[in-house]
Formats: C-alpha cells, sequence, structure tokens
C-alpha cells in the first residue's frame, strides 16, 4: 500500500526524525495562504500523487511569494501530472504541499527495502541523493552501500555508524545525527511493516543539521491486518478502480496492459 508524501513525512515526524514544516492544501487559493503561515522568504510547492519523477513533469516548484506559490498551485491543480512513472495519461493532482524551502549542501539517498535473496531487511545508502537510486544502481552501483539488519534485534549502532563514515558524515555532529535518523528510519520500517521506507534525498545544511526533505513509505499489505490504521491513509483516488473493487472484496488482483491474459494454477511454471 502506498501513501502520500505528506503521510510519510508525518510518519517520519512522528518517529522523531526532522523534518521541515510543510501544510496540505487542495486548492490554489489557499496555497498563498499557507506560504504567508509558513513565514518562510522560500518555499516549495509539490504536487501529492502516487509516483515518482515529480520534478521532471513539473510537480515541484520553488517559489518565492504568496501569489506565486498560488499561481504554481493552481497550475498544478489545473491538469494531470506527466512523469516518468505516470505514463502518458498522467494523474490528476488533488492535493498539493507547501514547504519550507532548505539551503542545501549535500544530498544522500537512505532507504530500507526487505532484500528477498538475503531474506533480511536491508539499509541501502548513497551518498548520490536527490535522483532515483534506480539510475545510481544502473550507472555506478559500486556506490550504493547495502546494510543486512537482523529483524530480531534491529539497526544497531555500530551498523548505523558505519553507514554513516561511509556516507561521508563522520564529522562530530553531523555523524551524530545521521546515526539518530538512520536508527529511527530502521525503527519506522520495523514498527509500520513497510516494504519500503526511504528519505531521498535526506540533506546537510550549511549550517550542519541533517534534515529529511522528502519521503517515500510503502505499507506491506500483507500486514493489514495488524495495522487498522491504514485504512484512513488509503487514497482510493490513486487506485486503479478494478484493484479497489478486488481490496474492497479482499481478493488479490493487479490490472496490467495488452489485450492476452494467461490464467494458470501451481508454482509459476506457466
Amino acid at each position: 500500500m502506498k501513501i502520500h508524501e505528506y503521510q510519510a513525512r508525518q510518519v517520519l515526524r512522528d518517529a522523531g526524525i526532522p523534518v521541515p514544516n510543510w501544510e496540505l492544501v487542495s486548492k490554489g487559493e489557499d496555497a498563498g495562504a499557507a506560504f504567508e503561515r509558513l513565514g518562510m522568504p522560500l518555499a516549495v510547492v509539490k504536487a501529492q500523487v502516487h509516483a515518482g519523477g515529480r520534478g521532471k513533469g513539473g510537480g515541484v516548484k520553488l517559489v518565492k511569494s504568496a501569489a506565486e506559490t498560488r499561481e504554481k498551485a493552481a497550475a498544478m491543480f489545473a491538469k494531470p501530472l506527466v512523469t516518468p512513472q505516470t505514463g502518458a495519461a498522467g494523474k490528476e493532482v488533488l492535493k498539493v504541499i507547501v514547504a519550507h524551502a532548505v539551503d542545501i549542501q549535500r544530498e544522500i539517498y537512505v532507504g530500507m527495502v526487505v532484500d528477498r535473496s538475503r531474506g533480511l531487511p536491508v539499509v541501502m545508502a548513497c551518498a548520490e541523493g536527490g535522483v532515483e537510486i534506480e539510475e545510481v544502481a544502473a550507472r555506478s552501483p559500486e556506490k550504493i552501500i547495502i546494510e543486512p539488519v537482523d529483524p530480531r534485534y534491529g539497526l544497531q549502532p555500530f551498523q548505523a555508524r558505519k553507514l554513516a563514515f561511509a556516507l561521508g558524515l563522520g564529522d562530530g555532529p553531523l555523524l551524530k545525527q545521521a546515526v539518530d535518523i538512520l536508527t529511527k528510519l530502521a525503527r519506522v520500517f520495523d514498527r509500520h511493516d513497510c516494504s519500503l521506507a526511504e528519505i531521498n534525498p535526506l540533506v546537510v545544511t550549511p549550517d550542519n543539521q541533517v534534515l529529511a526533505i522528502d519521503a517515500k513509505v510503502n505499507f506491506d499489505d500483507n500486514a493489514e491486518f495488524r495495522h487498522p490504521e491504514w485504512e484512513s491513509m488509503r487514497d482510493p483516488t490513486e487506485e486503479n478502480a478494478a484493484e479497489r473493487q478486488a481490496h474492497e472484496t479482499g481478493l488479490s488482483y493487479v490490472s496490467l496492459d495488452g489485450t492476452i491474459g494467461c490464467l494458470v494454477n501451481g508454482a509459476g511454471l506457466a
């Protein structure tokens, strides 16, 4: 189950991970007021859709005034957002966030997934943040640091320090902040039964603060029975109609393109 960035930000903040302030709006005219309430000279308007690559499609805009914020938000609401992950039809934007803009010195990637080959969750980290991790994996796989996590004990302090050092953050306050964030991210992954918990980018500011300014969290549907709170976080407008109907009736279903289907029974030998 996917959730929006603003929801993922709240999950991280609830875990004690530092996230810049933001406001959620569903109308262009409300975005300007949100800019004023944030009280910062710069803000960023970000479309809330279940798709990556929003910046490439015009779904992330830096703004410097309330009027500009209203204009950029209204433009996002006006037409579907097309990104490399949405297909040509794009996705309708029903919500945007207006968030504090951050002065960035460095961008880093950190995330957790389940490594099926190891049978364990792993922390993935890369000193190159702000880009899709798949791009780095294809271009420079050696730059991705992988640290397996024993689910019985969680991410251990020595592992978090090892990752922070490998990311070039072994310098006093940066090391301490990075270790704290990595440890809390691992707890989020475990406690919320995530299939993905990603901060991209995790940034270092010129005044040596480490902040999560974008987040992506997916929940493992198999654990839904343990998390009744997930239902309030589900956005049915982002789901395929057939998949939504199947979910409501307790069926597993994935909608695929094409004109030929193969219905089989067995161990995937068809």
